[in-house]
């Protein structure tokens, strides 16, 4: 109602009848009212967090069925469909049980629809995380050990995620650099095609091979045992994929010029993404109707054999008996925790980098804690149902945002499908020839390996500090090469400490620059060892810091100084007078290196050198106020610092320099002229002592300055007026 006052009451107008003893009763409405109002902002708290952590509580409720459940189920059929034939590879790359694959497409991908943030991320297997699954269970020959350890991983994979998403910790990914995660991925799928070549040649006994050159040597000593059924097939089927991809690109291009005939191109596109299927479809045929070609009715390829039937089972990944050889053997058990880091930060940044390329291309946001909060939940759900940890795939996510995904929703379709398969697909899988799979898994491997990055990087070969990339290339090499030699967690982790080295490093040794003027750029100022013909000025040092001035680089600030210090005195042949320190690139400033700056801006008051600040932001300009000049003026000490003010440009603080450098320099001429004019009364005083015949005049009757002068004027006097003077 208008004109009603929301003003609370004073307490005696709120009061209602006496108490038998005359007192009014107490009314608390107001602090009521307080309460009401904190606990609506901790229900808001609440809420606000639920919404955050449960995504699914967002979409959910706004679910659009009349636009959006269509799109999400032909999508999502799309994309299960296409997750059973390259799950299947996948777990063939992790070396477990072929099983497993579909597995992880199952519950993580229902838990990963309901946490995370991207309706278009397709989380179940993935090739690279595969690659380090593969790399961390080569110890155990047994691949019902491999599987059931896997699932471990995960477990542990998932925590770690877990853990790093609710600290907020996604930014420990990016110390994996585009170099280091290039070569790793070149070296570790270049290990996974060699190690596929036994069952494209057919072996049917081949044993556990551990490396990359041990693996060449034992097929070459088993060259003999190669099927050329097997292979025949292998290769067939590796050339139809290669087609696929053509005829992919080609109607991509066809799309794009539009037309009438565009739709139909669109159609072709939607079948050339479904190649695994189809290959896996022809490859299951033919070994179907091979099953009893062989001699004794034995197939004539080797299959991968019968495949258990249903949903995956609740089993705790501890449960298992190869995790009591693993807690027994201690350093083991650290080299399989330590792989468990490393699966859970490649697989997230692996997810992470293809969902957050859809998320830009269609304008929505992602939240990279709650996606790792996402992935760690759907890796810890999973391993408790036999799965191994899952990741994103670039080709799958793009896949669904063709397939036209609108919400999460696609994911639980997706899902759906795979139980479906699960249930009543697994019997015909088992003709399913390894070849097969491993003309699926070497082609879409060989799409991972990368020589054009260090093609690329090999143009700029030069050092960092003159332009180059020479570091990223030696990283790019280390990565390849070790993963090639010992396996895909030294390979990844030797070419991680070195990035971290080179980082220490930048940080410890910034680079430093002298400046000079560039007429031709506008009279900028730049590094003169870029520009010779820049402009410097005789006593003046322009010396640019390009990096955090911390206790980590103080002290190299201290000696790149003083060596341009001295190389520019030899230069210019005049000593150094005023140096004006530009700060444009320090963006932090420390206790340490503000007590080193203050000690050499000390020294080199006695030393007779000024000192100009410039362009110093605003923590480091407030910093450098406070302690080198408000603090020493209240301590009455002399100043280090010749300006008033610190928000300067370069060339106001070298024109402030010259200013002084001139003033200095007319002070200077006018000291020298008092001087020379001193010298001249004390030389003329002195004539006349010694033109003097009479022994009157005494030594002590000179100013101080001219009797020395005075004497050994004397001594070159005739001896005689010598002992007449010395009379008196």
């Amino acid at each position: 109602m208008k004109g009603v006052s929301t003003a609370p009451k004073p307490l005696s107008e709120l009061a209602g009848a006496d108490d038998e003893d005359g007192s009014y009763k107490e009314l608390r409405d107001e602090p009521q009212t307080e309460r009401d109002g904190e606990d609506c902002l901790c229900f808001q708290g609440i809420k606000s967090c639920f919404l955050r952590r449960l995504p699914v509580l967002q979409w959910l409720p706004v679910y659009d069925v009349r636009e959006d459940l269509v799109s999400d189920i032909i999508g999502g059929v799309t994309i299960g469909m296409v997750c059973l034939a390259q799950t299947l590879a996948h777990a063939a790359i992790a070396t477990t049980e072929n099983i497993q694959g579909p597995y992880c497409a199952f519950v993580p991908t229902l838990l990963y629809a309901f946490l995370g943030t991207s309706p278009h991320a397709s989380v179940s297997s993935g090739a690279i995380a595969a690659i380090l699954i593969a790399d961390q269970l080569r110890p155990w020959p047994d691949v019902k050990d491999r599987t059931e350890l896997a699932s471990l991983l995960a477990f542990i994979a998932g925590v770690v995620l877990l853990i790093m998403g609710s600290c907020r910790m996604a930014f420990a990914v990016r110390f994996l650099s585009h170099p280091t995660l290039s070569g790793f991925i070149t070296g570790g799928s270049i290990l996974i095609i060699v190690q596929q070549t036994r069952n494209l040649f057919g072996f049917r006994t081949f044993p556990h091979t551990d490396g990359f050159f041990t693996h060449i040597v034992t097929t070459w000593d088993h060259r003999s045992e190669v099927d050329p059924v097997s292979l025949t097939l292998g290769l067939v089927l590796i050339l139809m994929l290669d087609q696929f991809n053509r005829l992919k690109e080609y109607a991509k291009g066809q799309i794009k010029k539009g037309g009438p005939a565009a739709g139909k191109f669109r159609v072709i596109k939607r079948l050339t993404e479904m190649k695994e299927i189809v290959v896996a479809v022809a490859g299951t045929l033919f070994g179907y109707l091979t099953a009893e070609g062989g001699p004794g009715g034995e197939p004539i390829l080797v299959t991968v054999g019968h495949i258990p039937a249903g949903l995956p089972t609740f089993q705790a990944p501890w449960d298992i008996p190869a995790y009591q050889d693993l807690v027994s053997h201690k350093s083991r058990l650290i080299d399989f925790v330590t792989g468990g880091v490393l699966v859970a930060l490649t697989s997230f940044l692996t997810t992470y980098a293809t969902t957050k390329k859809m998320a830009l291309h269609y304008g929505y946001q992602l939240d990279a804690s709650q996606e790792m909060i996402a992935l760690g939940v759907a890796g810890i759900g999973g391993s408790f149902f036999r799965a191994f940890t899952p990741s994103g795939s670039l080709s799958r996510t793009g896949l669904a945002a063709d397939c036209g995904v609108k919400t999460q929703f696609g994911g639980v379709a997706a899902a759906g499908v795979i139980g479906l398969g699960l249930v009543f697909l697994t019997p015909t899988l088992m003709y399913l020839p390894k070849a097969a799979l491993a003309a699926i898994i070497m082609k879409s491997t060989s799409s991972l390996i990368d020589f054009e990055t260090p093609k690329k990087l090999m143009k700029f070969w030069r050092p960092w500090g003159k332009g180059g990339l020479k570091r990223d290339v030696i990283i790019w090499c280390v990565a390849f090469v070790f993963t090639l030699l010992l396996g895909v967690v030294y390979g990844i982790g030797l070419a991680v400490l070195m990035s971290l080295a080179m980082v220490v490093a930048d940080a410890t040794e910034p680079q430093t620059v002298e400046l000079g003027r560039v007429q031709a750029l506008g009279r900028r100022w730049r590094n003169i060892e870029d520009w010779p013909n820049a402009q410097t000025y005789p006593g003046i040092l322009v010396f640019e810091f390009r990096g955090p001035l911390s206790f980590a680089s103080s002290e190299f600030f201290q000696e790149e100084i003083e060596r341009r210090h001295y190389a520019k005195q030899q230069r210019d042949g005049v000593k150094l007078a005023i140096v004006v320190l530009s700060f444009e690139s320090v963006h932090h400033l420390d206790s340490t290196a503000l007590a080193m700056l203050e000690d050499l801006l000390n020294e080199w008051r006695l030393a007779g050198i000024s000192c100009v600040i410039s362009g110093a932001k605003h923590q480091v300009r407030a910093l450098i106020e406070e302690r080198l000049v408000r603090l020493r003026k209240e301590e009455k000490k002399p100043a280090v610092l010749d300006q008033t003010g610190f928000m300067i440009s370069i060339s106001d603080a070298v024109e402030l320099a010259r200013k002084r450098l001139e003033a200095r320099k007319e002070h200077s001429g006018k000291a020298d002229s008092q001087c020379r004019q001193e010298r001249a009364n004390s030389a003329t005083v002195v004539q006349r002592f010694v033109r003097r015949k009479s022994s009157l005049t005494k030594l002590a009757e000179l100013p101080p300055e001219a009797r020395e002068a005075a004497r050994q004027a004397m001594l070159k006097r005739p001896k005689g007026l010598q002992r007449q003077a010395s009379l008196h």
